[in-house]
């Protein structure tokens, strides 16, 4: 690869969220292959929980000139509504995801404007080729997750031992926090040797205390005999947050919606049974043979999530089903033969899939693609005009 090619990039990538952690390991993929990456970073969405990573990729592979080269491909891997979209070089491609059944009308003008749009999963190849989105504009590009997770081994479950569930997320009611309380209070109780531990962050400054909502569903479901459940209000750098799903048996999470879903990855990377709702993104590396399926049914999205979120206005997702949670769950803590089969399976299922290597080769054929199919560019000149901009300013 010719050293002087260079990628703009348009995104988050500090900070422990989704978006960060993929573009990171976006750009030490392009970096690996010889381009240079400059990039102008955005701050997150006010209330998102971000801190810094112990060394910034920043400081390690995205150029901070005071003159911008033009490059040969810009990724804006943002949600449209964000700043950064500004004096974009093409061709221009968007890492775009979104986690209903189509995208909100909103975005057809980013979606008209952009060359290519490459979404992590073929759920949503689907759903943004329903919005209207030419199928000749779409490339699936799946996540990957970092190899740390590959040599993380989640405990096997003792005869005698507490049976320990794990749900990470954003407290809004996408991910279905309240059918995962309602399932857990309503299928155990004290006499059952089972503990719930939630990771959770708020979803923006208006979502009501966690801890409290916690406890006023569990007098509400189970006001005695309850069964043991755990809050963790603090972001975890990513070996805590190992060691934490290391500690647990199985991870659970009742989605209404997602694109991709890598809490799911993590967690059957290293082994733990996987609970997760049949419809998403997640379908493309979850099935019945490495993980327990919740049903669900399509339904409208509701006035409270279109309230916390209103790109979800006239939207549609999935309910998953509050008995099939409660069969899943106990299905985990009794384990067998058919239970330890899954867990294998799971962990083999996320190494073919979504391992770094994976991102090699469904990642750089494509930028090397559209480079090519592009007018050459000179990439060692200023663009004009550009010269002592910082390469930071939106």
């Amino acid at each position: 690869m010719d050293g002087r090619t260079v990628i703009d990039w348009r995104g988050r990538v500090d900070g422990y969220s989704g978006f960060a952690v993929e573009a990171r390991g976006m750009i030490a993929c392009l970096r690996g292959a010889g381009y240079k990456v400059q990039g102008i970073t955005t701050p997150a969405v006010p209330g998102a929980s971000e801190l810094p990573p112990a060394k910034s990729i920043l400081g390690t592979g995205i150029k901070r000139s005071r003159r911008q080269t033009v490059p040969a491909l810009t990724i804006v891997h943002l949600p449209w509504h964000d700043k950064g979209w500004d004096n974009l070089h093409r061709p221009v491609v968007w890492r775009a995801m979104f986690e209903t059944a189509s995208v909100p009308p909103a975005w057809s003008q980013r979606l008209d404007d952009v060359d290519e749009v490459w979404v992590p999963s073929t759920f949503n190849a689907t759903t943004f080729a329903a919005a209207g989105v030419s199928r000749s504009k779409l490339r699936v590009i799946p996540e990957v997750i970092d190899r740390h997770w590959f040599q993380t081994r989640a405990a096997t479950p003792a005869p005698n031992g507490t049976f320990r569930f794990l749900s990470v997320f954003r407290w809004q009611e996408r991910k279905g926090w309240d059918l995962l309380l309602r399932a857990y209070l309503q299928e155990f109780n004290r006499n059952d040797d089972v503990e719930l531990v939630i990771r959770a962050d708020p979803f923006g400054p208006a979502t009501p205390d966690i801890a409290e909502t916690i406890a006023q569903t569990v007098k509400t479901v189970r006001p005695f005999h309850t069964p043991v459940v755990t809050f963790l209000p603090n972001t975890l750098p990513p070996g805590r947050l190992r060691r934490l799903y290391a500690r647990c048996h199985a991870f659970v999470l009742p989605t209404r919606g997602e694109a991709c879903g890598r809490p799911f990855m993590e967690a059957m990377a290293c082994g733990l049974i996987t609970i997760g709702t049949g419809w998403g993104g997640h379908l493309d590396f979850m099935n019945s043979s490495n993980s327990l399926l919740v049903k669900s049914e399509l339904t409208d999205v509701s006035p409270g999530a279109v309230h916390e979120w209103p790109y979800y206005q006239n939207q549609r997702w999935a309910e998953p089903s509050l008995p099939d949670l409660r069969r899943c769950m106990r299905r985990a803590v009794n384990g067998g033969p058919s239970i330890t089969e899954i867990r294998r399976r799971a962990a083999a299922t996320i190494r073919e899939l979504h391992s770094p290597d994976r991102l090699t080769e469904a990642f750089l054929p494509e930028v090397r693609r559209i480079i090519q199919q592009s007018r050459p560019v000179e990439p060692t000149e200023p663009a004009a005009g550009s010269a002592d901009v910082p390469i930071w300013q939106i």
